[in-house]
């Protein structure tokens, strides 16, 4: 139970730049969120094409992880939104994420500038498609989020305390039970977690599914597990506010790795917001 706690909730002196934050309401639908324009800005669309579009993103500082590579939930992010470009169509209404599955291969240190591909394999009507909306719908280049830009992200050091992201996107969570091979969390929906239709963003999702996840098999003093394969189904939405039931299990463990299942459940109506499946690697199981 405290290793989890202290695995996930955080509870050592607040970051300075995370408990300042103001987050201003947006209009939903028509504004882009405080937590899109954290997650993307910087990003340059170079190409597209019919069924296809390339970006380039360099690390930015409020992006990485304890270990001073880009996040998990952070790469989700990226995921979800250039998936989300390749087949958005102006005038309609936004594609809702239904599955996410994600290989982790390699990692990103800060400031190295990576390529972002999409592509279809069954092309829809993408007839209204071109640079100029790939670069509306992702570079977000009307003027600056004024919270974002005057995000001051010190350097964190690696591998010894939280970074802002970690901060950033757990931030509020709390720690319920925790025994052998289970945890189970409480988090209510903070506005700086809403997308654009003001439900909690796929990319937080994410977090959760591999924060939480990786608690549960996590030991103290062992070096932090690495996430290895992420599947995610989305099944329903959870608005601002509402409080989330976020449980995590140990389904089996062989070797050195492990593979675990996170739910993401509305704690009020039962609802099942997401159902997450997490493969990591790492030196043993926990014994929270």
């Amino acid at each position: 139970m405290e290793e989890a706690k202290e695995f996930l909730q955080l509870n050592k002196e607040e970051a300075e730049s995370v408990s300042r934050l103001t987050i201003h309401p947006h209009r939903l639908g028509f504004q882009c969120s405080f937590y899109e324009d954290f997650a993307l800005r910087g990003i340059r669309v170079d190409s597209v094409q019919p069924g296809f579009v390339s970006c380039t993103f360099r690390v930015p500082p409020r992006l990485t992880d304890k270990s001073g590579n880009l996040a998990t939930g952070a790469v989700a992010n990226l995921v979800d939104e250039v998936g989300g470009a390749i087949v958005h169509v102006e005038g309609l209404t936004m594609n809702v994420s239904v599955d996410m599955s994600i290989s982790f291969l390699g990692t990103a240190k800060l400031n190295a500038s990576h390529n972002c591909v999409s592509s279809q394999s069954m092309l829809r009507d993408v007839s209204k498609w071109n640079m100029e909306k790939a670069k509306e719908f992702l570079q977000l280049n009307k003027e600056e989020a004024e919270t974002v830009s005057r995000l001051n992200i010190q350097p964190t050091r690696v591998g010894f305390q939280c970074s802002f992201y970690e901060d950033f996107a757990l931030r509020g969570i709390r720690v319920d039970t925790g025994q052998p091979g289970f945890v189970s969390c409480t988090l209510k929906v903070p506005p700086r977690l809403t997308d654009k239709s003001g439900n909690l963003a796929k990319g937080a999702v994410a977090n959760l599914v591999d924060e939480v996840g990786a608690a549960v098999v996590h030991v103290e003093g062992l070096p932090m597990n690495v996430s290895v394969d992420m599947s995610i189904s989305f099944l329903g939405t959870a608005k601002l506010n509402d409080e989330l039931e976020i449980t995590s299990k140990v389904l089996g463990q062989r070797g050195s790795y492990s593979g675990t299942i996170v739910l993401v459940r509305n704690k009020a109506t039962g609802e099942l917001i997401a159902e997450g499946r997490h493969s990591l690697f790492g030196k043993k199981s926990s014994k929270l």
